[in-house]
C-alpha cells in the first residue's frame, strides 16, 4: 500500500509574524528618534586661527583677545576667522551672516564672504587664493577659513564707545537636516570710536 504524501503548511504561525512585525517597529521607532538627536547634537566651534589686515590690530588681555577697528561710519572692513567641525559627520555650510534674525535688522550688514579650502586640520588664511563663498562640505576634524566684509553702521557713537561681536551665525545641514548656530569666532571683534560720531542730519528739499 501506497502512503499519500502529506503537506506540510508553509505559512509562519501569526505570533511569529507578530512578533517579527513588533521587532521592526521598534527598531523603526529607535532610529526615528535617534536621528534628530545626533543631528541635533552636532555643534561647530571655532577653529585655532585667525586673520586681520593692516587696518586693524589685535589685543589679549587675560583670556580674551580683541580685534580692534577703527570707527568708520559706512565704511568696509574685513577680517578672517576659522570655523571648526569638530565631528564625529561631516557638514555642508549654506550660508555665514555677522547677526543673527532678519537681514534688515542686523547692525552690521555682511556684504561679501570669501574662503580658502577646508581640506586641513588648521585653517591656512590666503586671501590671494580666497574664493567667493558657495555651500561648501566641511569635513569631520577640519577647518573653514572665512573671510567676512562688513560694513559699518551710520549710528551716533560716545566718544570712548564702541560695537562689538564675538559670534557668527552659521547655517548648516549635517545629515541632510538643516542647522542654524550661534557659532564662537575665538576672538571679539571691535569698531571703536574714540572720539564719539554723530551722524548728520539728511535735509529733505522741499517740494515744489
Amino acid at each position: 500500500m501506497e502512503l499519500a504524501p502529506v503537506r506540510v503548511p508553509t505559512r509562519r504561525p501569526p505570533v511569529a509574524r507578530r512578533w517579527r512585525l513588533l521587532v521592526a517597529a521598534t527598531l523603526t521607532v529607535a532610529l526615528c528618534a535617534g536621528y534628530p538627536s545626533v543631528t541635533i547634537g552636532h555643534h561647530l566651534d571655532h577653529g585655532s586661527s585667525w586673520w586681520h589686515g593692516a587696518d586693524a590690530e589685535t589685543r589679549t588681555e587675560g583670556p580674551r583677545t580683541e580685534m580692534r577697528f577703527a570707527f568708520n561710519p559706512r565704511g568696509q572692513i574685513t577680517f578672517g576667522a576659522s570655523v571648526r567641525n569638530p565631528g564625529p559627520w561631516p557638514v555642508t555650510i549654506t550660508d555665514i551672516a555677522v547677526g543673527d534674525g532678519p537681514a534688515d535688522q542686523h547692525v552690521f550688514k555682511t556684504v561679501r564672504l570669501a574662503v580658502n579650502q577646508a581640506d586641513e586640520a588648521n585653517a591656512m588664511f590666503d586671501p590671494a587664493t580666497a574664493a567667493p563663498f558657495r555651500s561648501i562640505r566641511v569635513a569631520a576634524g577640519t577647518e573653514l577659513p572665512v573671510f567676512v566684509t562688513i560694513t559699518i553702521p551710520d549710528v551716533e557713537m560716545a566718544p570712548g564707545s564702541g560695537l562689538c561681536f564675538d559670534e557668527l551665525a552659521v547655517a548648516y545641514k549635517v545629515l541632510g537636516v538643516p542647522r542654524h548656530q550661534r557659532v564662537p569666532m575665538g576672538f571679539r571683534l571691535c569698531v571703536l570710536s574714540p572720539d564719539g560720531y554723530v551722524p548728520k542730519k539728511v535735509r529733505k528739499r522741499p517740494r515744489d
